[in-house]
This record gives structure tokens, sequence and C-alpha cells, in this order.
């Protein structure tokens, strides 16, 4: 049954989220043909996004919570941008990469099935920001600042910080802590 949605097209998926990865192979890549290649994989993030969304509000168990791990950290991903330096570029498109193969791989294989529960709250839980110094939901038109987590592991995780009224946030900035950097 035709949903008006577009098709999902698995194989140019796959081929994307695969040249993705492959960003770094052989040297770095022209900065035009990384342009294109984020160009496309976020398309495919996007595509994919609402189906998965709708999938997992029929999942149950891990494979609910891990739906929605997923969406969420493609909305931070999609939310990102990756910067304007060509390492910063070829970053985010991995990253692209990285939640294009996740989002096809729930998409297809969603495990059991049930009636949809919950889509509103899976809807919210997706979209919404929390401060990452006080743990407190940023609302809509409060002030907020996007930063990134340091990680020794990785180039960082995207959060939020409060720009007025949240002193855990207002310490990170004065320099009295260094796991956030806006």
């Amino acid at each position: 049954m035709f949903s008006g949605r577009p098709l999902i097209d698995a194989a140019a998926i796959r081929q994307a989220y695969n040249a993705g990865f492959q960003v770094w192979v052989g040297g770095e890549e022209e900065q035009e043909s990384v342009l294109v290649l984020r160009d496309r994989l976020e398309g495919h993030v996007t595509l994919l996004l609402p189906e998965v969304e709708d999938v997992t509000a029929r999942m149950r168990g891990e494979w609910r919570r891990m739906g929605i791990h997923v969406l969420i950290r493609a909305h931070h991903v999609m939310n990102g941008n990756g910067g304007t330096s060509p390492q910063e570029q070829a970053v985010y498109v991995q990253d692209l990469a990285v939640m294009s193969r996740s989002l096809l791989a729930l998409y297809e294989h969603a495990g059991p099935l049930g009636v949809p529960v919950g889509v509103d709250e899976i809807a919210a839980a997706v979209r919404r920001r929390v401060c990452a110094s006080c743990c407190q939901e940023i609302r809509e038109g409060e002030p907020h600042t996007q930063g990134v987590f340091a990680s020794d592991s990785s180039g960082g995780v995207y959060g939020w910080l409060h720009s007025q009224g949240c002193s855990a946030a207002e310490s990170l900035e004065a320099g009295s802590a260094t796991t956030l950097h806006p």
C-alpha cells in the first residue's frame, strides 16, 4: 500500500552510505564531491526519519528504545550541519552515513511489531532539546546555544545549553568545567 510518501530505495541508500564511509580512504576527497555526497545523505536521512518514526511506534522492548535513540541522534546530526572546513564536512558526511545505515536497518528489520503506541510521545522525545548542564528541557523560543561534548574517543557529541538563567550552563561557559565546548 502506497502511503503518499516517496518509496525507499534501499540500494541507493546503501551506495551513498558506503561512499560516505570511504570519504577518508585514499586521501582527502575533493570538496565538491563531499558536498554532493552530503546532500545525498541528508536527503536519505530526511526520507527515512518519518518512516522509522512510524515503525518505532509499533516496536516493543529494546527495539523501541533503540529506535528512539537512533531517531534522536539522527535529528541531532541533521541539526549540526557539519561546520565549514573540508575536514568538518567529511566528518559530517561520515556521521550522516552512520545515521543512514542505522535508519535503514531499523526500517528493514524492525523486529516484532504491534499496534502503534505513543506516536506523539515519540515525536516529542525525538525533537525535544535538553540542556547538557542542568538536564532540563529547553522550551520553544527559550534562548540556547549548541555545543559539542568533548570526547577522547570521538570528535564529540552535539548538545545544547541554556543561554540564560541556567547556573550550570553559565559555569561551563565561564570555564569552570571542560566537558562542553560551545
